[in-house]
């Protein structure tokens, strides 16, 4: 028998019968294989001139004849299926497209907060002659740190409507960014200044209030302690509770009792919501403040420590929510750039090189007109300034701080210093002694 007559084996796997018609749909008779090497092109390609010229073939998705005339080759031979390569799906372009989005919205209401702590009417002058000598800038910078007490009812500027406050914190912060270390001073709020700040009452914690602003505070500093001061930020005290508050409470270690016009706080761990901690610092009264305002800024310390642990933690949406209290509360002559580097570089110091300490003075209460004051300890202060804040430059003689002078009786307080790292280890004890596993 001839063989081209004999019947062909043809791979119809995966085709249907349906005839229509003695030929077949790629023009060849009824029982006719396609030619050997012949494919069929993609969809929308025009097959070359000869049999079949000018007739597109509709591949799909299957690489199988087009259903597009409702009949299909019911000999055609179909080719075994081509394995199509898949795309790599670029899953990083919508990620990256995302968090460019989200930089650039965080960076927006990063400035927008900037802007609004920035004080109205521009920043008062710090005069270049206080600030961080420029050989020293970019490895020290100083700041002085102001609570503004504008409590209800007290009418600091002798006006019956006014509210302006006093600074009644104030603490001088001086950032070691090459070492990593931050020393800090209080300065008790009724430390004598005299006529040496005219249009006082003789306290410091008057001075920016009957000068330029906080400015004016920052020349007294420098002028009586030989202090360089860059920057300045003023903080609303009213906004202390505020601030708990967005943390969900800060966990404090409280070393005694406190107790005094119907407000207590047992001695322990304990985790202070905003009124809590707001009779906490600002308590000077009761048994264990025989020393008054000197006691609360030690008690101040603990505070200071579980507020510090609380923005160590923080996450960005502990910080959205600062956002409101920062622009309620806050003012500052820091500049974005420096507010960022600042930032960072503060998590990046250890505890155990943050050190507190509180500006020497004598024991006994003296009175300048009418009101109780603390005088200086000259030589303390001196001693206490070349250790700690005089790391660049030269030391600082006694006789060189243009303290106010005060006749005495008594001895005075040192210094208290104490090290950040030493008040984690005391909340480490206190929170085991009660009992606590995590703080939540």
């Amino acid at each position: 028998m001839n063989e081209h007559n004999q019947p062909r084996r043809l791979n119809t796997s995966g085709a249907h019968k349906t005839h229509s018609g003695s030929q077949s749909s790629y023009g060849g008779a009824q029982g006719r294989a396609p030619q050997p090497g012949r494919t069929p092109y993609r969809s929308g390609a025009q097959q070359p001139s000869g049999r079949g010229a000018g007739r597109t073939v509709h591949t799909g998705s299957a690489a199988r004849p087009s259903r597009a005339r409702g009949y299909e080759d019911p000999y055609y031979a179909a080719p075994p299926p081509r394995r199509r390569r898949r795309k790599k799906r670029r899953i990083w372009l919508p990620l990256v497209s995302s968090l460019l989005v989200i930089a650039l919205a965080l960076g927006g209401l990063y400035f927008w907060v900037v802007h609004s702590i920035s004080p109205e009417g521009g920043t008062p002058t710090i005069s270049e002659l206080i600030k961080t000598p420029t050989e020293y800038k970019g490895d020290v910078i100083n700041i002085l740190v102001c609570g503004i007490d504008y409590e209800e009812g007290r009418a600091y500027g002798g006006d019956a409507e006014s509210n302006d406050g006093m600074t009644d914190m104030i603490m001088y912060v001086s950032f070691d960014v090459a070492n990593r270390k931050i020393s800090m001073m209080q300065i008790p709020r009724n430390v004598v200044v005299g006529d040496l700040a005219p249009n006082t009452n003789g306290q410091i914690n008057s001075v920016a209030l009957a000068g330029d602003g906080i400015a004016a505070l920052a020349q007294t500093v420098h002028d009586q302690l030989k202090l360089p001061v860059d920057h300045w930020i003023s903080i609303d005290m009213q906004s202390l509770k505020e601030i708990v508050n967005v943390f969900g409470g800060v966990w404090v270690t409280v070393p005694h009792d406190i107790s005094y016009g119907g407000s207590t706080i047992l001695a322990g761990y304990r985790k202070l919501d905003g009124d809590a901690a707001e009779f906490f610092v600002r308590n000077r009264k009761g048994e264990g403040y025989a020393n008054s305002d000197l006691d609360r800024l030690m008690m101040q310390r603990y505070f200071y420590q579980g507020l510090l642990r609380e923005f160590r933690e923080m996450t960005v949406w502990d910080a959205a929510k600062m956002v409101p209290v920062a622009c309620s509360y806050v003012k500052t002559s820091l500049d974005t750039g420096t507010i960022v580097s600042l930032a960072v570089s503060l998590l990046q110091v250890d505890s155990a090189n943050i050190m507190l300490c509180r500006m020497p003075v004598y024991q006994a209460a003296e009175y300048y007109n009418g009101n109780s004051v603390l005088v200086a300890d000259r030589d303390g202060t001196a001693a206490l300034l070349n250790e700690y804040f005089r790391s660049y430059g030269e030391p600082v003689d006694p006789s060189q701080l243009n303290l106010f002078s005060w006749p005495v009786s008594g001895s005075p307080f040192d210094a208290s210093i104490q090290f950040m790292g030493q008040l984690d280890t005391e909340g480490q004890d206190a929170q085991a002694a009660a009992g606590i596993d995590t703080l939540d």
